[in-house]
C-alpha cells in the first residue's frame, strides 16, 4: 500500500507546554507506527525544518499576543493572513492524501474561509478535516466548517456548540484529546522547586493564558480576597504568557504570596503540577482543558472547569459551577484540606485508542 501523505496546519507546533502543541506532538507520535507522511506546516520557530519523522514548513509569524502590543499585534495578524496565501504552494509542491486544519484560523475575520474553500476545490482527491479544539468558534462561522469531508470534536461541548451552529450530525466526529502517562524527572522537579524557592511549600497552581477569558480575574479575587486570608501559608502559582493589560489582574499578579512565573516548559508545568495541593481551571470556555487532564493523570486534587459536559458527568463536585468567589474559595477550601482527587476515567484518552480512531479517519 502507497504511503499516505497526511498535512496539518496549525497555529503552534513547538510551543513549549501549549494545548495545541501539546496535542499535535502527542497525535504525530502515536501514529508514527501506521504508512502515514506528516507535514506540519505552522509558525516559525528555531528548529530544524526536517526531522526523521516529519517534514516542518514555517508559515506563520511568531504567536502574535505573546506580549500584549497593539501595533505589533496587529501587523503579525496582516501578516499570517497574506502568508495564508501560501498554502497554494505547498498544495502544489506535494500529493496529499488528507489535510487536517485547526479551526482557530475561523475564530477572527480573515481571509482562511476563501483559502480553504478554492483548496478543496482544486485539489478534490485531498481529504479536508478540520479539528475543533475549543469552544471558541463564533456560531456564525460554524457553518463555513461544512465545506469538510468530517470535522473533529474533542469534547462534548464542542459537539453541542457545533450542532446549535447548524453543522450536520453525520460530519461531525467525536474524538477525545490524547492524554499520554506523564513520567516526572524527580531530580529535575526538586532542583526546579528550588530555583523558584518553592520547596516544602504549599501551593494552588493554574497554567495557561494569563487574561480575562480564563477567568484569571476571577481566580486572583478568589485567592487574594479569600482563600490567603484564611490559609497564611498557602501561595498561588501561575504559569503561561501574559495576554491582558487589565492593571488589576498585573497588579494582583504581585500580590502577597502570589507567584506569576510566566511561559513553563512542558516539562516544568508538569514537575509544577505534580507538586501543588491543588490545580484549578475556572476558565468557561475549555473543551477538555489539557492542563486540567494532566493533573487528573497525574492524581492531584483538581478544581475543574464549567461546562465540560464529561467533568460533569463524572467528577460534579470538583467542578466549578458557580462565579460567586466565596463559593469558589469555599470549594477550593474543601478540595485543599479533604485532597479529594477526580474518579475520572483517564483511559478515554489514551493515545493508542485515539490513534486508531485517526488511522480510520486519516484512511
Amino acid at each position: 500500500m502507497p504511503q499516505k501523505k497526511i498535512l496539518i496546519f496549525t497555529p503552534i507546533f513547538f510551543g513549549s507546554g501549549t494545548g495545541a502543541a501539546t496535542y499535535y506532538q502527542l497525535l504525530v507520535k502515536s501514529l508514527q507506527k501506521y504508512n502515514f507522511s506528516f507535514t506540519i506546516v505552522s509558525e516559525t520557530n528555531n528548529q530544524n525544518n526536517r526531522t526523521k519523522s516529519f517534514k516542518y514548513i514555517s508559515l506563520l509569524p511568531l504567536r502574535s499576543g505573546k506580549n500584549k502590543q497593539f501595533l505589533k499585534d496587529l501587523f503579525l495578524y496582516a501578516w499570517q493572513n497574506l502568508n495564508y496565501f501560501r498554502l497554494f504552494n505547498i498544495f502544489s509542491r506535494a500529493k496529499y492524501t488528507s489535510a487536517l486544519m485547526h479551526s482557530s484560523f475561523y475564530n477572527h475575520l480573515s481571509f482562511f474561509d476563501v483559502i480553504i474553500r478554492i483548496l478543496i476545490k482544486t485539489n478534490s482527491d485531498v481529504t479536508f478535516i478540520t479539528d475543533v479544539r475549543d469552544v471558541l468558534l463564533p456560531q456564525e462561522q460554524v457553518k463555513n466548517l461544512s465545506v469538510y469531508k468530517n470535522v473533529i470534536a474533542c469534547s462534548k461541548n464542542i459537539v453541542e456548540n457545533l450542532l446549535q451552529g447548524g453543522l450536520s450530525q453525520a460530519k461531525i466526529i467525536h474524538i477525545p484529546i490524547p492524554q499520554a502517562s506523564i513520567i516526572i524527572n524527580l531530580d529535575v522537579g526538586l532542583r526546579f522547586q528550588n530555583d523558584l524557592d518553592l520547596k516544602n511549600e504549599r501551593y494552588i497552581f493554574y497554567a495557561g493564558m494569563i487574561k480575562e477569558l480564563k477567568a484569571v480575574d476571577l481566580l486572583l479575587e478568589i485567592f487574594v480576597n479569600y482563600v490567603q486570608p484564611q490559609d497564611e501559608n498557602i501561595k498561588l502559582v501561575l504559569a503561561g504568557y501574559l495576554k491582558t493589560k487589565n492593571s488589576e489582574i498585573i497588579e494582583r499578579l504581585k500580590a502577597k504570596n502570589v507567584v506569576y512565573l510566566g511561559n513553563c516548559s512542558q516539562e516544568e508545568v508538569h514537575c509544577l503540577t505534580f507538586h501543588a495541593d491543588l490545580c484549578v481551571n475556572l476558565s468557561p470556555c475549555e473543551s477538555i482543558a489539557r492542563s486540567s487532564l494532566e493533573a487528573i493523570a497525574l492524581h492531584r486534587p483538581v478544581l475543574l472547569p464549567p461546562n465540560i459536559p464529561e467533568y460533569l458527568e463524572h467528577c460534579p463536585e470538583l467542578v466549578a459551577t458557580s462565579r460567586d468567589p466565596q463559593v469558589l474559595a469555599a470549594q477550593m477550601m474543601h478540595i485543599l484540606q479533604t485532597g479529594i482527587t477526580a474518579n475520572y476515567p483517564i483511559e478515554l484518552h489514551d493515545p493508542e485508542r485515539i490513534a486508531k480512531q485517526y488511522y480510520e479517519l486519516l484512511s
